[in-house]
């Protein structure tokens, strides 16, 4: 048998051993637990840095005034930014992972250089654009989808076409100059002369009504040459307080309802006052009230209000005529536009300019059959 000194010595061995090897465990423990903290710490700051990142990332996209649409290789969209949104209509959470095609009616890839294309928005209206692709790629340079960048044209195509307008009233400037020379001589000499038939006819002469068309004939051509050279010169402002009503008086008092039936309601006040040139605003309203009478067939009304609103006054002149559609609505005061038989076109126009150059604005309401109401801002005089 062996001895008990010798299994005792043995067996404290082995639990000394035990006792180191534990120990080691306890400390490697400690080391593992000291380095998974110190992992979950330089995750936690990855992940901070990674959402900073991120959300400067977002912040550029959001604030970037071109739209911004990515997709991924499936042509599904994966990111929309604001402008985006602005231009086309779409909220971000309504097309994220849909097709670019369904969503867009047309494929997603354009030219490889920037070109002009058009976008469907919400509405159902194509937009404009001019877009560029480019392909998205991962760090390995694996294709991970495509980015568009593109830029609504809209306001540059309004802007160019109102550089056009602007060329074509340049031309028709200087060609109204011209013309009004011509015109304007040989005019004055069939007027007076008209005016000397007219004296040496008797009063019960035939000939005498004919003569008073040629005198009218005349008077209207010489109208049309002074509104085509009003139009287009330029407008030189002499400016000092005027009273709304005062502006409002004089011009009816150009106007003749005739026999057709129409009443005028004017409730424009005494106390309003504008800065205002007296003449060519008198003519801007008499060539709204004009509108106003003409387009009332038979009996009617025109109504004529103003009212004060922060530093401006607000008169409106609403007509119980015929009213317009939306496309005559947007271009009422577009020059040579005119809906009547001998209408030129200029009188609107004439307006609008007017009101523009004393820093004020002109607006339209309108329905066929309802009538219109024009409404013209201008700046308070204090």
């Amino acid at each position: 048998m062996p001895e008990p000194d010798i299994d005792i010595r043995a067996l404290a061995e082995a639990f000394e051993a035990f006792t180191r090897s534990t120990q080691t465990m306890e400390e490697s423990y400690r080391r593992l637990e000291a380095r998974l903290h110190e992992l979950d710490r330089e995750l936690e700051a990855r992940n901070q840095e990674l959402a900073l990142t991120s959300d400067y990332l977002n912040s550029i996209l959001e604030s970037m005034s071109d739209g911004v649409i990515a997709v991924d290789n499936a042509d599904r969209i994966t990111t929309f930014n604001g402008a985006a949104s602005r231009v086309l209509g779409f909220s971000p959470a309504e097309l994220l992972d849909s097709r670019f095609a369904d969503a867009f009616g047309r494929g997603f890839a354009g030219p490889d250089a920037a070109s002009y294309g058009e976008l469907r928005a919400k509405d159902g209206h194509c937009v404009r654009v001019l877009e560029r692709d480019s392909p998205l790629c991962d760090r390995n340079g694996t294709r991970i989808g495509a980015v568009k960048v593109f830029q609504d044209q809209t306001e540059i195509e309004n802007l160019r076409m109102k550089v056009r307008q602007q060329d074509r009233l340049a031309a028709v400037g200087e060609m109204a100059a011209t013309v009004a020379h011509e015109i304007r001589n040989p005019l004055g000499g069939i007027r007076g002369f008209a005016a000397l038939l007219a004296r040496d006819l008797d009063e019960n002469d035939p000939r005498r009504r004919l003569v008073a068309k040629i005198e009218v004939g005349a008077k209207e051509l010489e109208r049309v040459v002074s509104e085509l050279l009003e139009y287009t010169r330029p407008i030189q402002l002499r400016l000092q307080r005027v009273s709304c009503a005062a502006l409002i008086e004089t011009a009816l008092g150009y106007l003749e309802a005739g026999e057709r039936p129409i009443a005028v309601v004017n409730g424009v006040g005494k106390d309003l006052h504008v800065h205002a040139d007296v003449e060519k605003m008198r003519q801007a309203f008499l060539n709204i009230l004009l509108n106003a009478f003409q387009s009332i067939d038979g009996a009617g009304e025109v109504r004529i209000t103003a009212r004060e609103r922060e530093q401006n006054v607000w008169v409106a002149i609403e007509d119980t005529g015929c009213g317009m559609t939306p496309a005559q609505r947007e271009q009422v005061f577009s020059p040579f536009f005119t809906t009547k038989e001998k209408g030129t076109g200029l009188g609107l126009a004439v307006a609008s300019k007017t009101v523009e150059a004393h820093g004020g604005v002109i607006e339209v309401e309108s329905e066929p059959g309802k009538g219109s109401v024009f409404r013209v801002r201008l700046p308070r005089m204090e």
